[in-house]
């Protein structure tokens, strides 16, 4: 049942064209534009060409803002008006909830790998093994939408839900340095290596693009892991008051 329910849904979600929009062709754009100013230049600090930091940094940051796929439908299918269309079906709104969380997860990992081997294709970006690359997107989009089902689910006010989670993903990237340089010391430098969702997706994909820094990456893959199932103990716990 939770499985149709998932191909169903994630029917939906290829027609929310609003989002594909947002979360697809806004970071392909932002990418191209940027890739084009870069040129051929390389990153001194990275040892790799600017595009292909662009390209990562974007894909991996962009995978955070996939959780509001999640939040809407849990929103429209099971805390609006319409709730009780729902609740009157002999289908738990727990097996939906989850539902809707793996359909999200998918398709978000999905949009990125289409991402990546767009600009593999288009800019010459080397993301190395393309099946580890798609597990890593796996794996940030798991934590993403376990992150965002439970502010959804813990927060009373919609509106506050959606702050929340627009905040969760721009300060991870703050944190990661997309916008201005961190400290490498001190309490900011551990958050901005291992401290925030976007490092650490940069880190594995930086190990599996050019095979430096192995261990850092296996790390950071590690405390991704860690933090999903953190999250999924938090989202149980949260959904059983929740959707009794």
């Amino acid at each position: 049942m939770i499985l149709r329910s998932s191909y169903f849904m994630f029917r939906r979600l290829l027609r929310g064209y609003l989002s594909l929009v947002i979360l697809l062709v806004t970071p392909l754009v932002l990418i191209s534009v940027l890739g084009m100013v870069a040129g051929n230049a390389i990153d001194e600090n990275l040892g790799i060409p600017i595009m292909d930091g662009i390209a990562m940094t974007l894909i991996v940051g962009f995978q955070l803002f996939g959780g509001f796929y999640t939040m809407e439908y849990m929103r429209n299918d099971l805390f609006t008006s319409q709730k009780w269309r729902m609740y009157s079906l002999p289908y738990s709104p727990h097996k939906h909830s989850f539902a809707i969380l793996i359909s999200s997860m998918i398709f978000s990992a999905l949009q990125g790998l289409v991402m990546v081997i767009f600009t593999q294709q288009v800019f010459g970006v080397n993301w190395g093994n393309i099946g580890l690359i798609l597990l890593i997107l796996i794996i940030l989009a798991t934590l993403t939408q376990l992150v965002f089902i439970s502010i959804v689910m813990g927060v009373k006010k919609y509106k506050t839900a959606e702050r929340m989670g627009t905040a969760f993903g721009l300060v991870s990237m703050a944190l990661a340095g997309v916008w201005f340089p961190m400290p490498k010391t001190g309490i900011l430098g551990f958050l901005s290596t291992y401290g925030n969702p976007v490092s650490l997706g940069q880190n594995a994909v930086y190990a599996i693009m050019t095979g430096i820094n192995v261990k850092q990456g296996t790390l950071s893959v590690g405390i991704l892991i860690g933090a999903s199932m953190a999250m999924t103990a938090v989202a149980i716990s949260i959904g059983r008051r929740k959707l009794a």
